[in-house]
């Protein structure tokens, strides 16, 4: 019994949460402010990183939310094992095939 509690582990709903009112909060004001975005988006020279500062900043935002999610929802990634038996040394002094000689006619 006591093993099933120590394999437990909390939810993170609250980060879940957290990340999922940020993502809607910078996707509504995104959305509800487009002209104004698109004219400082658009002038040019430094503000041109603008637009990728935004598309990181939401997709961090949004991929949090997403990383939660799964985990409440029970959905995790599988883990890789380590290998626990070194790879066999292949030894390199094999027989190489002889070339086959070639026939060369000349006129």
């Amino acid at each position: 019994m006591a093993q099933n509690y120590e394999k437990m582990k909390k939810k993170p709903v609250g980060k879940m949460i957290a990340y999922g009112i940020a993502s809607v909060g910078l996707y509504a004001a995104l959305l509800l402010n487009q002209s104004s975005i698109t004219a400082i988006f658009t002038r040019g020279a430094w503000y041109a990183a603008l637009p990728i500062a935004t598309a990181f900043a939401i997709s961090f935002i949004h991929g949090g939310f997403t990383g939660y999610f799964w985990s409440v929802m029970g959905i995790e990634a599988t883990k890789k094992s380590l290998r626990t038996q070194p790879e066999e040394k292949r030894s390199y002094d094999r027989e190489r095939p002889q070339p086959q000689p070639r026939l060369r006619a000349r006129v």
